[in-house]
């Protein structure tokens, strides 16, 4: 069981790269005013969020130290309330400047995970 849990970190490992990637191309199509690029890109990125979060519940008895994945519900419905009120350049700052160091902080984590 633990090493079906310890594959499910390392695919989430790599998987990671690209959900980093995706939400920066969000961030650039913002940032360009391409919004139809960047609406486009946003469910692709919930649902990698979404997917990671599973993994992160899943895995937690093999955690070394908890993955805290608390605060990303709550920046996730200020990305809503933008969309909602289409502000497209605070959608962009909330993915460079609140989303992504969230998730780059919990890449971290599990690559700490993974190399051990």
């Amino acid at each position: 069981m633990n090493n079906k849990k310890i594959e499910a970190l390392i695919t989430a490992n790599e998987y990671l790269n690209n959900l980093e990637g995706g939400i920066h191309q969000v961030v650039e199509a913002f940032q360009q005013e391409d919004e139809n690029k960047g609406c486009s890109l946003i469910p692709l990125i919930a649902d990698g969020i979404k997917w990671m979060v599973d993994v992160i519940n899943l895995t937690r008895d093999i955690q070394k130290e908890n993955i805290d994945i608390s605060q990303i519900d709550e920046k996730l419905e200020e990305v809503v309330d933008a969309i909602e009120n289409e502000d497209y350049i605070l959608v962009g700052d909330l993915f460079e400047y609140e989303v992504l160091p969230i998730i780059e902080q919990i890449h971290k984590k599990i690559r700490d995970i993974v190399a051990n």
